[in-house]
C-alpha cells in the first residue's frame, strides 16, 4: 500500500551556513533549498564532508559556537520561520516538535545515568506529564522501539547494553515526544548489516503508525532505495540533484551523482577492480568559482569552471520535480530519458 503523503511541514530556502577557522570563513552550507512532507522520508546523501550533517545542525540551531553561524536563508516548520525564534522558545522545538539521533549512539547516551532517567528527562521537559507517570511513559516507549524487556531495561545504565540495544534507545528518546519531523543523521553506521536491518525497519513501522516525517542523512545508496521516498545529494555545501527515489536512479544526471552509484559494488555480475571516484572533494576555504565537481568531472567543460550552474528541471519521463545542477542538462541530447 502506497504510504499517505501530506502537506509540506518543511521548507528549507536557500540556507547558508559558515564557520570561522584558522584557515578562514569557510561556508559549509551554501544556499541549500528542499522541503519535506508529512509521512515523507528524505534521504540527503554525499561524501564525507559535503555539508549534510551541518545542514541539519543548521535547521536545530546547534552549530558549533563561536564557530558556526548560519548567515543567510530560511527555515520554515509548520508555517513559523526557526531563525526568527529565540533560543527558549528553540528548546521548545527541540526534542519536541523536531528530535535528531545522532551517528553514536555511546556519546548520545550519559554512562552515569539510568536509561529510565534520560528517556524520561525529555518527556519531562517537553510534555505535560505527572511524575509518578514518566516512567510508565519511558517503558512504554522502549517497547514501542522493540526493546525487550522494557520495564527492566528502565534500571540499566548504557553500559549494559549492545550496540543496538543503545540505538533503539536513543530511538526511543527521539520519539518520546511524538514529534512531527525526525531528523536521522547516519544512525546504522556503528551497526552491524543484521541490526541495521532491523532498525530501518523499526524506523518504517513508527513512520506508518504516526505518519513521521523523516529526514535521513547517509552515504548508503542501499538504505536511500530501502527507506526514502526522495533523495538530495550534496556536494561540497551545495545540493546538485534532487528529485524522487527511483528518477534519480534510473536517470541519474549529474556526473557526481553518476559516480555515485557507479561506486555501488554489483551483486549480479562479476568485478575485476571497484570503481572509485576520481581525485578529492575541494577544501571549502578555497571553492572554485563555478561547479565544485569541475576538477573531478569526466565532462566538464570550460564554462564549467567560471559559472555555477541553475538547477534545471530532468527529462525523466515523470513530473515528480527531478532536477540538477549540470550545464549538460542545456542540451536536449544529454537530457533526454534514455541519455
Amino acid at each position: 500500500m502506497p504510504k499517505a503523503i501530506g502537506d509540506t511541514i518543511l521548507q528549507v530556502e536557500d540556507l547558508q551556513t559558515e564557520l570561522s577557522t584558522k584557515m578562514g570563513v569557510l561556508r559549509a552550507v551554501d544556499g541549500v533549498s528542499f522541503s519535506v512532507r508529512q509521512g515523507e522520508t528524505l534521504g540527503i546523501v554525499g561524501e564525507s564532508g559535503s555539508g549534510k550533517s551541518m545542514t541539519a545542525l543548521s535547521i536545530l540551531g546547534v552549530l558549533p559556537r563561536p564557530a558556526g553561524s548560519i548567515v543567510g536563508g530560511r527555515v520554515v516548520f509548520n508555517g513559523q520561520d526557526l531563525r526568527t525564534l529565540s533560543e527558549p522558545q528553540m528548546r521548545r522545538v527541540r526534542g519536541g516538535s523536531i528530535s535528531m539521533v545522532l551517528q553514536d549512539p555511546q556519546t548520545s547516551l550519559n554512562p552515569v545515568y539510568t536509561i529510565g532517567s534520560q528517556v524520561t528527562e525529555a518527556i519531562a521537559l517537553h510534555r505535560d506529564v505527572p511524575r509518578r507517570s514518566l516512567i510508565g511513559r519511558a517503558v512504554a516507549v522502549l517497547r514501542q522501539v522493540r526493546v525487550a524487556a522494557p520495564d527492566q531495561r528502565v534500571k540499566d545504565y548504557p553500559h549494559q547494553m549492545s550496540g543496538g540495544m543503545k540505538q533503539r534507545v536513543v530511538g526511543a528518546i527521539a520519539i518520546s515526544c511524538d514529534p512531527h519531523l525526525l531528523i536521522a543523521d547516519e544512525p546504522t553506521t556503528a551497526l552491524d548489516v543484521t541490526i541495521q536491518s532491523q532498525y530501518l525497519r523499526l524506523l518504517r513501522d513508527i513512520q506508518e503508525e504516526t505518519r513521521l516525517s523523516i529526514i535521513f542523512i547517509t552515504h548508503d545508496f542501499g538504505i536511500v532505495a530501502n527507506m526514502c521516498d526522495r533523495v538530495a545529494v550534496m556536494y561540497a555545501g551545495r545540493l546538485v540533484e534532487s528529485g524522487p527515489v527511483r528518477s534519480i536512479f534510473n536517470v541519474p544526471k549529474h556526473p557526481y551523482t553518476q559516480a555515485l552509484l557507479k561506486s555501488v559494488p554489483a551483486m549480479d555480475r562479476p568485478v575485476d577492480r571497484l570503481y572509485s571516484i576520481p581525485g578529492q572533494p575541494p577544501v571549502l576555504w578555497d571553492l572554485p568559482p563555478g561547479c565544485r565537481f569541475v576538477a573531478r568531472c569526466p565532462v566538464a567543460e570550460p564554462r564549467c569552471t567560471t559559472r555555477y550552474p541553475p538547477a534545471f528541471p530532468v527529462a525523466d519521463g515523470t513530473d515528480g520535480g527531478h532536477v540538477a545542477s549540470c550545464w549538460k542538462l542545456e542540451d536536449p541530447a544529454w537530457n533526454t530519458p534514455n541519455s
